[in-house]
């Protein structure tokens, strides 16, 4: 086993890269024959819900931290070992023959720690995450998370992307809207319940003590509040709130904090289901259909990453199998599956074949008319009778 160990890497955009290594070896060797493997070939969310991997890259989605980054290159598949929260398995095709950890934007600070594969050709990378939790709840790891990425030659017919274990859904759970229509305030304040509640239920001195202005323009816990509220809070049936402190029982009230009283003493904690704004306030049209297309953006886009590394890994470049074969594919339910489907179809990141069989569709290139982009994509997108069509939520 050859080795490349980086224990302080802090990437950029939350994206691990690795590419191939350049002036390595003296004659690359691209792929050919198979299309979109490029890493800008197609309009995905870098890494999606772990990593993705093409011709000559791997991205792998991180959090805004230091990371440990370990490469390993093996001579054979090696048997799946415990201890790992996220862990998927895709092809890589190495034109040079060794690989390099990067950065986004193509930084050489790790250019003299080459990884040498082997002879240039079709490998397998298995990355796997092992996380560190976070010293303070909202805040990133001291120690940082754990990468591994694990490199063997293949040959034959490749596999598809494969993923082997998660930790947390490849669907996160939706977005509220709260965080648009409350503003900053409300948000300390819930910042300060979940900081405050972490160990436990807080009351409200607890969450007082917790309580830590964002920006210089924000008060302290007494100051009075920028932001009117009066109208959500009629709708709500509580007073409008003056202070942080009033916002409390608001918070309450909308269903995003749950409180009790025992003892004579309220304790508060955040709602493990908090509901939509536009379900328990009335929004105007335009911010309630903008919710709804961030939520399914911020549930659906890493997911439709996903189905796009396997479509373009697939034979013919063309993903056949059911939903239900897919959810063992990529370990999510199969609802899921269809909506981000239909989601990427929405998108133009997806093309739908016939009944049951999609591609992934070429980024678009980029044009002054932006008009035209649209249209564009509206021709590629196949959005003819499917069965993921008009399937988001």
């Amino acid at each position: 086993m050859r080795t490349v160990a980086v224990e302080d890497h802090w990437p950029e955009y939350g994206t691990i890269v690795i590419r191939d290594a350049p002036g390595v070896d003296p004659a690359p060797r691209p792929l050919r024959g198979v299309l979109l493997l490029g890493e800008h070939d197609v309009d995905a969310q870098p890494g999606g819900t772990i990593a993705r991997a093409g011709d000559a890259w791997s991205q792998a989605s991180a959090r805004d931290a230091r990371h440990r980054v370990r490469l390993e290159a093996h001579d054979a598949p090696l048997p799946l070992d415990d201890g790992w929260d996220e862990v998927v398995e895709t092809p890589y095709h190495a034109n040079t023959g060794s690989v390099m950890l990067t950065t986004v934007l193509h930084s050489e600070v790790y250019s003299d720690r080459p990884l040498r594969l082997g002879p240039p050709g079709l490998y397998r990378v298995r990355v796997s995450c092992r996380r560190t939790p976070p010293e303070i709840p909202g805040l990133a790891a001291s120690k940082g998370d754990l990468w591994r990425m694990q490199f063997w030659a293949t040959s034959g017919p490749h596999e598809p992307p494969l993923w082997l274990s998660r930790s947390r859904p490849a669907v996160p759970p939706p977005l509220t809207g709260w965080e648009t229509s409350l503003g900053l305030p409300s948000q300390e304040v819930l910042h300060a319940v979940r900081v405050a509640a972490a160990a436990g239920d807080a009351t409200e001195e607890q969450i007082a003590a917790a309580y830590h202005p964002w920006s210089s323009s924000s008060g302290d816990w007494g100051a009075p509040l920028s932001d009117d509220l009066s109208e959500f809070a009629v709708q709500l049936g509580v007073p409008a709130p003056t202070t942080r402190r009033e916002v409390l029982p608001f918070l309450v009230a909308a269903g995003l904090v749950v409180a009790w009283t025992s003892g004579g003493v309220t304790r508060y904690q955040l709602s493990t289901k908090p509901p939509r704004a536009d379900e328990v306030v009335r929004l105007p049209a335009e911010q309630a259909a903008a919710l709804r297309r961030q939520d399914a953006f911020h549930r659906y886009t890493r997911l439709a990453a996903d189905l796009a590394a396997v479509a373009v890994w697939s034979p013919g470049q063309t993903v056949s199998e059911t939903l239900e074969q897919l959810a063992e594919r990529l370990l999510a339910p199969a609802a899921e599956i269809g909506q981000a489907v239909g989601f990427g179809v929405e998108r133009g990141l997806l093309s739908v074949r016939g009944k049951d069989a999609f591609t992934a569709v070429p980024r678009p290139p980029l044009q002054p008319d932006s008009g035209s982009i649209v249209r564009e994509g509206m021709r590629l997108r196949g959005k003819e009778d499917h069965p993921w069509s008009g399937g988001l939520p």
